[in-house]
């Protein structure tokens, strides 16, 4: 099923249901190597995780990791649990942003895509099987709202394996009391962070977090986002704690500029440091992270003139040096009127070498 029934105007076609999965076997892929290729002999994965029948991992040692927030990218469906004008009835010119989305996918070429601000799996899904079907992309993943239509969805074209979920996870809003004066925290947003193991070659693992943490300047909303980044370290201490040598991605929308406390707390970096009282309770963390495009002019919005960066895929630093050089960019698939028309962020990409 089409997400878009016609061309020209919405239609009322009622939702049946979600897509199945691209077949295993995507004709269009540049190169792969069959099991029987593989060094060890077998494409499956270490553990008790395996790919499915028929996968061939890419041929290359390279893996490309897009993130783009996609602003209210929604189907034409309306999901009778949403109550929201946008999701129920979608502006007009949402059918030629459709065009425009697989139009930037495609050049994009990514191996991963990161995607925020979109309304489901499933339509990323369909999106992939109707008009991207030579692309490869065949493995998805979201930890979605029941009740918002701003999802962080993983299109990919290597296996995942672990998905972790923080969706009902509370999580402080550092320094803001409720009107009863007890400490203020959420659990409303937490759905947009998720944590997908990427299997990105059969001895090459990437923890990624899809990330859209909480938007706003003032006190409340960057409490609320440094609640969100205790919880990211915490899980990356367990992680760390299990898996030394792990390498770990956290892209998305951060709302966070580039030298705030909050970045520089989720940064860990000794050489950027966060405030000292941002620091207090934080205990031992583990995961120390760069910003590869630090320190250049890098902004990322507005997508129409754009004055700040608000996206990012941070490395951390068992990751570094698989970063292929120069690699890191803001990506512009489209024209700059296109981009402009499409969404109000710009796309951050980044390569590594999957060998270590």
């Amino acid at each position: 099923m089409t997400p878009f029934a016609r061309a020209t105007n919405w239609s009322p076609l009622p939702f049946i249901g979600l897509v199945l999965l691209i077949a295993a076997t995507v004709s269009g892929c540049s190169g792969v190597f069959s099991t029987t290729d593989s060094p060890s002999g077998t494409a499956n994965i270490p553990g008790v995780a395996t790919v499915p029948p028929g996968y061939d991992f890419p041929a290359d040692d390279s893996l490309t990791v897009a993130t783009w927030n996609v602003e209210n990218f929604v189907d034409e469906y309306d999901n009778p649990y949403i109550d929201n004008e946008w999701e129920n009835s979608p502006p007009d010119d949402m059918y030629a942003r459709f065009k425009l989305f697989i139009r930037g996918v495609r050049a994009l070429d990514a191996d991963i895509v990161v995607l925020q601000e979109i309304e489901s799996e499933a339509f990323a899904q369909s999106i992939a099987e109707e008009h991207l079907s030579d692309m490869g992309y065949q493995f998805f993943t979201a930890t979605e709202s029941p009740d918002w239509f701003q999802n962080v969805v993983l299109m990919s074209r290597v296996p995942l394996g672990v998905v972790e979920s923080y969706s009902d996870v509370v999580t402080p809003i550092e320094g803001i009391t409720t009107d009863e004066g007890e400490p203020a925290a959420q659990s409303l947003t937490n759905n947009r962070i998720w944590r997908a193991t990427v299997h990105a070659r059969p001895d090459y693992t990437v923890h990624l977090v899809g990330a859209h943490l909480k938007a706003g300047r003032d006190d409340r909303d960057r409490g609320w986002r440094v609640g969100q980044v205790r919880l990211l370290h915490e899980r990356f201490n367990d992680l760390l704690a299990t898996t030394p040598d792990a390498n770990i991605l956290v892209a998305g929308d951060l709302n966070s500029l580039s030298d705030s406390p909050e970045l520089r707390l989720l940064l860990n970096d000794s050489d950027r440091p966060a405030p000292g009282s941002m620091q207090q309770d934080t205990g031992e963390w583990n995961a120390t992270f760069i910003d590869p495009l630090h320190g250049r002019p890098t902004f990322t919005h507005p997508s129409d003139n754009p004055e700040r960066q608000l996206d990012y895929i941070l490395i951390n630093e068992n990751t570094q040096p698989e970063l292929v050089p120069g690699s890191a960019r803001v990506a512009r698939p489209l024209s700059d009127a296109e981009l402009a028309r499409f969404s109000d962020h710009l796309p951050v990409v980044v390569t590594l070498l999957t060998t270590e």
